[in-house]
C-alpha cells in the first residue's frame, strides 16, 4: 500500500510551486517599479520635488505601494522556500525585515520618531534685513533674549551699520546682555568677549 497520500504528493506539489514562481517572475517588472515609487515617495515626502511639496495622497501612498510589493514578495520567497530552492530561514528573515520597514514607513510612525523641526530665528534673520528700522527693533529685542549672547556677533557686525538708530540700539543690547561697555569699537566688543567666553 502507497503511504503517500493525495494531498502531499510531490507531482500534485510541484505544479502549484511552479505556478507560484511564474506567476512572480511575471509580475517582477511591476514589483520592482512598486518598490522603487514607494522609495521616492518617502524620500521626497520631507522635502518636495522641486521646491514644491507633495500632495497628501502621494505622501500616505508609500507605505502601501510597499505593502503590496512585500506581500508578492512574500509569496516568491515561500513559493521558494516551498520548492526547497532557498533557505527557510533567509527567506522568513527578509520577510520579516521587510514588514518591520512598512511599519516605519507609516506615517503616524515617521512623525513620532522624526526629530521636532526648530523654528527659525526670526531675531537672526531680521538683523540683517535691508529695512533699517527692522534692524533696530530686531537688535534691541535680541538684548531682550534670556539667550541673547548667541546673538553678540551680529550685534557686533550691526555696530557699524551706516543707520545711527540701529548702532545705538546694538550697543544698548551688547551692554545689557554683557553688563561691560566697550563703545562703538566692533573689535574691542570682541576682545572682551572672548575673554569672557561669551558669557554675561
Amino acid at each position: 500500500m502507497s503511504l503517500v497520500t493525495p494531498s502531499s504528493s510531490p507531482t500534485r506539489t510541484r505544479p502549484r510551486v511552479t505556478v507560484g514562481l511564474g506567476f512572480v517572475q511575471a509580475v517582477r517588472p511591476a514589483l520592482y517599479a512598486l518598490l522603487l515609487a514607494s522609495a521616492l515617495l518617502t524620500f521626497f515626502a520631507g522635502t518636495g520635488v522641486a521646491g514644491h511639496p507633495l500632495p497628501v495622497w502621494a505622501t500616505s501612498a508609500a507605505p502601501w505601494l510597499f505593502a503590496v510589493f512585500l506581500v508578492v514578495f512574500a509569496i516568491y520567497r515561500l513559493t521558494l522556500v516551498r520548492a526547497r530552492r532557498y533557505p527557510a530561514a533567509i527567506g522568513l528573515f527578509q520577510i520579516g525585515l521587510g514588514a518591520l520597514v512598512w511599519v516605519l514607513l507609516l506615517p503616524g510612525v515617521r512623525r513620532s520618531i522624526s526629530p521636532p523641526v526648530r523654528a527659525q530665528d526670526s531675531v537672526q534673520s531680521l538683523l540683517g534685513s535691508e529695512d533699517p528700522r527692522v534692524r533696530s527693533l530686531a537688535a534691541e529685542v535680541a538684548g531682550t533674549r534670556s539667550d541673547g549672547t548667541r546673538y553678540a556677533e551680529a550685534l557686533i557686525d550691526r555696530l557699524t551699520d551706516a543707520e545711527p538708530e540701529v548702532r545705538r540700539a546694538a550697543h544698548g543690547s551688547l551692554v545689557r546682555l554683557f553688563g561691560i561697555d566697550a563703545g562703538d569699537d566692533a573689535a574691542a566688543w570682541r576682545g572682551l568677549i572672548a575673554g569672557r567666553g561669551n558669557r554675561p
